[in-house]
């Protein structure tokens, strides 16, 4: 499988060389998207989600860094219109809540979520204890 991150159009033809290459003896699959979102942003929101768990009680307690991902991706999504999807858990014993996995968010996906998840610690006063390297600039 051959990857190519495409930054801009003087990219494409390092991407038309590859093509050239190709044996299209075989049927292929071409896909263009954004590419998922990277370590640097991984790092930026784990960090701030681990500062809201030991800094933030929902519900009469607090929650790990998980549960705190959790909570925080699904109000993003609520808040961007997304939909939620709240099924019976198949034991029969509660409810199950699906959403999208923040691995597979994309950059500006991801950076979305950065941003909210500033909000809400402004919002609750949470300290930082990572700097902000990006100044903001997360996609």
């Amino acid at each position: 499988m051959t990857e190519v991150l495409m930054r801009s159009r003087d990219d494409t033809s390092r991407l038309m060389g590859i093509l050239h290459a190709t044996d299209f003896t075989k049927p292929k699959l071409i896909v263009i998207k954004e590419p998922d979102r990277n370590g640097e942003q991984n790092k930026k929101l784990h960090a701030m989600l681990a500062d809201i768990s030991r800094q933030v009680e929902h519900a009469g307690r607090r929650w790990d860094v998980t549960v705190w991902k959790r909570l925080c991706t699904a109000a993003w999504l609520r808040e961007s219109g997304e939909t939620i999807q709240m099924i019976p858990a198949i034991d029969g014993k509660g409810i199950d809540v699906l959403y999208e996995r923040t691995s597979k968010l994309s950059v500006s996906k991801c950076a979305e979520l950065i941003e909210w998840v500033s909000a809400f610690g402004a919002e609750h006063q949470v300290r930082w204890s990572q700097k902000d390297l990006w100044e903001g600039r997360y996609d």
